[in-house]
C-alpha cells in the first residue's frame, strides 16, 4: 500500500491533458484555453458615456465658458461630428462620447436654463464618467491566457470582443461501470438479496457537476468473460474508464484480473486510507483507468480526491486538487495512528462538523456534506478545537 501522498503524486505525473480542439463560444462553458486569446478590438470600441447625463470639455467647465446644449446622443448612435468648445451633448448610458467631449456629469448634477448647461458637482474631474476606448484591453493584446478555465464572465469577456469560437483543450470521454450480480437499476422490482444500484447516477451527478457530460454508464454482473467485453469496448474508446466494484480480493473480484488480462498498466493499487483502501490507478495507452470501490461512500470519497484531479488534469487545470481550507473541527474524534482518513464534513461559520453516519456504505450523510476533512495517517485522537484540513467539494 501506499500513502494518500504518494497516489497524488502517482496521478499527477501520470495525468496529460488532452488533445485541444476548437469550439464555438457558445459550448465552451467550462472549458480551459489551450492556447492565449488575443483581443481582435479595442474594449470599449470607442469613449463610452457610464451613466445619463451630459458630455462636454472639461477645459469648458474650468475657464467658465458658456455651455450651450446642441444636441443628444442615445446608445447605438453613430456620431462624426466633433464638439466644439462650449457645447454639450444630452448622452445616455452606452453612448459613443464624441470626438472633442472628454468628460460626462451625471444628470442628477446639473440644471439646465434656457439650453445652457449648468453643472453643480464639486467633486467632477477630467475624464469623470468616460469609459475610455481600449480600457479593458488593446487591440492586440492577450485577453486571456492559456490555462485560462471559461467562466461565465470570461464568456462575456470574449463575447464582448466580437470572438465566436476558441481553441480549448478537451473534455474527457468518461465511461462508467458498476459491477455486481446483486445491482438492479431503480424502477426496477427487487427480489431477496438484491439492492438498487447508485453509484453510476452519483457517479455521472458528480462528473456533470464539473462540467464533464460526454459520459455512458454500462453495468456487468460478477461474470468474468461480461467483464471483461465491458471493459475492453470502454478502454477502447474512452478517455476515462471508472469501475466500481470488483476490485478486492473476493471469489467474485474480478476487475483486477481483467484489467491485467487486458494489459492496462498497474500504478498503484490500495492506498493506506479509510474509506476507500482497495482503489486501483491505471493506464491502457492514453486512457485512464480507475477502479473504485464499491460501497458508495467510498466511490464518492475516492472520486473528489483522485478522479476529480484527473480530470482537472485532463483538461490542462493549474490547480487540480479541492481546494484546502484549515478549519476547527467540533468534536473529537477517535483515531488510529497508521490510516489516513477522509471525513465527510459540513462547514458551520468558521468551523467544521465530521457527520454521523462515516461508514463506507453510508450516503445519507454524503447527501448533505459539503466538505471532506483530511485526517493524515500519523494523526490519533483529534480533539474537539483542533485545526484540521478541509477539502471543499466542487458545489452544484
Amino acid at each position: 500500500m501506499i500513502s494518500v501522498e504518494q497516489a497524488k503524486d502517482l496521478i499527477v505525473e501520470n495525468v496529460k491533458p488532452l488533445n485541444s480542439l476548437l469550439l464555438p463560444l457558445s459550448e465552451a462553458f467550462g472549458s480551459v484555453l489551450s492556447e492565449n486569446v488575443i483581443s481582435p478590438v479595442d474594449l470599449p470600441l470607442f469613449n463610452q458615456s457610464a451613466m445619463d447625463g451630459y458630455t462636454f470639455r472639461f477645459s469648458d467647465y474650468t475657464k467658465k465658458i458658456r455651455i450651450n446644449i446642441v444636441g443628444e446622443v442615445a446608445a447605438g448612435d453613430t456620431l462624426t461630428k466633433k464638439l466644439k468648445s462650449g457645447e454639450a451633448l444630452r448622452v445616455f448610458t452606452g453612448a459613443m462620447v464624441p470626438e472633442g467631449a472628454d468628460t460626462v456629469v451625471m444628470q442628477e448634477k446639473i440644471k439646465v436654463l434656457d439650453d445652457v448647461l449648468c453643472i453643480e458637482d464639486e467633486q467632477l474631474k477630467q475624464g469623470s464618467n468616460v469609459r475610455k476606448k481600449g480600457e479593458q484591453i488593446k487591440k492586440r493584446k492577450i485577453a486571456l491566457t492559456k490555462g485560462s478555465a471559461l467562466t461565465a464572465g470570461a464568456i462575456g469577456y470574449l463575447a464582448a470582443m466580437g470572438i465566436t469560437s476558441v481553441k480549448v483543450i478537451s473534455k474527457p470521454k468518461v465511461a462508467v461501470i458498476t459491477t455486481g450480480s446483486e445491482l438492479i437499476e431503480p424502477g426496477n422490482k427487487l427480489k431477496v438479496g438484491q439492492i438498487f444500484e447508485s453509484n453510476s447516477f452519483a457517479l455521472e451527478a458528480a462528473l456533470h457537476s464539473v462540467h464533464i457530460t460526454a459520459v455512458k454508464s454500462f453495468s456487468a454482473s460478477d461474470n468474468e468473460q461480461k467483464i471483461y467485453n465491458t471493459l475492453k469496448r470502454c478502454i477502447h474508446n474512452y478517455d476515462l474508464v471508472l469501475i466500481t466494484g470488483g476490485i478486492s480480493v473476493g471469489d467474485y473480484d474480478f476487475v483486477g484480473k481483467t484489467l491485467k488480462k487486458l494489459g492496462v498498466k498497474n500504478i498503484f493499487y490500495k492506498i493506506k486510507q479509510k474509506p476507500g483502501k482497495p482503489l486501483f490507478f491505471g493506464k491502457s495507452g492514453k486512457t485512464i483507468v480507475f477502479a473504485l470501490p464499491g460501497n458508495p461512500a467510498a466511490v464518492l470519497s475516492c472520486f473528489y480526491e483522485y478522479v476529480f484531479p484527473a480530470i482537472q488534469i485532463m483538461q490542462g487545470r493549474k490547480d487540480p486538487f479541492l481546494k484546502r481550507v484549515q478549519l476547527p473541527i467540533t468534536k473529537d474524534y477517535a483515531k488510529k495512528k497508521g490510516l489516513s482518513f477522509f471525513l465527510k464534513g459540513k462547514i458551520s461559520g468558521e468551523t467544521v462538523i465530521p457527520l454521523e453516519g462515516q461508514e463506507s456504505f453510508v450516503l445519507s450523510s454524503f447527501a448533505i456534506a459539503d466538505c471532506l476533512i483530511y485526517l493524515p495517517e500519523e494523526f490519533e485522537n483529534i480533539k474537539a478545537g483542533e485545526l484540521v484540513e478541509v477539502h471543499l467539494l466542487p458545489s452544484m
